[in-house]
């Protein structure tokens, strides 16, 4: 009889501690900032944090906690429908079938140009359903991260997808602001302007990394402060952003424009060396092969492109 009691109590013991250290990781996560995230190895990123994290700086009454607990209640639903599947078709249908179907997942077509904050960060798309080619991919990923399925991004000028990286798989692309369907490489090459220079480099298509990821949504936050007049902290989050992703040619434009707007607020030298900070930015973008898309009526010209590119592939 003691020894039993003696094995309860060490089971016991052990319960305590796991709840525990539980409930310090479900605590800790919110005291997590940019530099903090940036130094988090590949295997220690939690898409679905990170990007709470970072939503939070621009909404500061957000429950991190609360809204992860969201993106865990979509998982387990979508876990449900997989009911244990290791087919990657299968798993993206399941996928597809909850977030677009059963929550109801959209794009927000009265914001074609993301001017509204809630649809470029996760708590937005969380509350309201509707998002961009920024908060849509992102809850995707976040989701398909938690399930274990090996989906990444992939960059694109101004865009991002998906690509279900398994030999398996042949259509292993996801356009999140399209149900979930397949685009080939050649669609968005076409109806972005993509150079094969810019493919060739890694500069855009090429399958992204945690920490390369990381660094776009940090960007996201850095062109935030500088909108709001606040340059130095801007500067410090891009340059952040692209020591994780140094092929980010977008994020080096970013960072060009931001050294440029410094470089008019101070004098002399100072302002000399942050013009040429700036000038080596939009060069080194431009040697990557970055694409300037013609903002200007976006939906119809990329509509346009696609429909071009659909009707004569080759």
């Amino acid at each position: 009889m003691m020894k039993q009691n003696m094995k309860n109590i060490r089971i016991f013991s052990k319960l305590v501690v796991v709840i525990l250290l539980i409930a310090s990781n479900s605590f800790a996560s919110p005291q997590l900032d940019v530099k903090a995230l940036s130094a988090l190895p590949e295997n220690e990123i939690d898409i679905g944090i990170a990007a709470l994290v970072l939503a939070k700086e621009v909404f500061p009454e957000l429950d991190v906690q609360e809204y992860s607990a969201k993106i865990n209640t979509i998982t387990s639903a979508v876990k449900t429908l997989t009911r244990g599947s290791t087919d990657p078709d299968y798993r993206v249908r399941a996928l597809n079938t909850h977030l677009y179907k059963d929550f109801g997942m959209k794009y927000d077509l009265n914001d074609p140009y993301v001017k509204n904050l809630q649809n470029r960060y996760i708590n937005g798309i969380l509350d309201t359903k509707k998002g961009s080619c920024v908060s849509m991919p992102l809850l995707y990923l976040s989701v398909a991260q938690r399930l274990g399925y090996p989906v990444y991004p992939v960059s694109a000028p101004q865009h991002i997808f998906l690509r279900y990286v398994d030999p398996k798989l042949k259509l292993q692309n996801i356009e999140a602001t399209g149900g979930g369907g397949n685009s080939p490489d050649e669609e968005y090459i076409a109806s972005l302007q993509i150079s094969f220079g810019a493919v060739a480099q890694g500069t855009y298509l090429k399958t992204l990394t945690y920490r390369e990821y990381l660094g776009l949504l940090i960007e996201q936050n850095g062109i935030y402060w500088g909108r709001n007049n606040d340059i130095e902290r801007a500067i410090e989050y891009l340059e952040i952003a692209i020591k994780l992703n140094p092929r980010a040619a977008d994020s080096i434009k970013s960072l060009g424009v931001a050294y440029r707007i410094q470089s008019k607020k101070v004098q002399s030298q100072l302002s000399q060396d942050y013009e040429k900070k700036a000038n080596d930015c939009f060069a080194k973008a431009e040697q990557l092969g970055a694409t300037d898309l013609e903002l200007n009526n976006y939906i119809e010209t990329q509509r346009q492109a696609q429909e071009k590119f659909r009707n004569n592939p080759k």
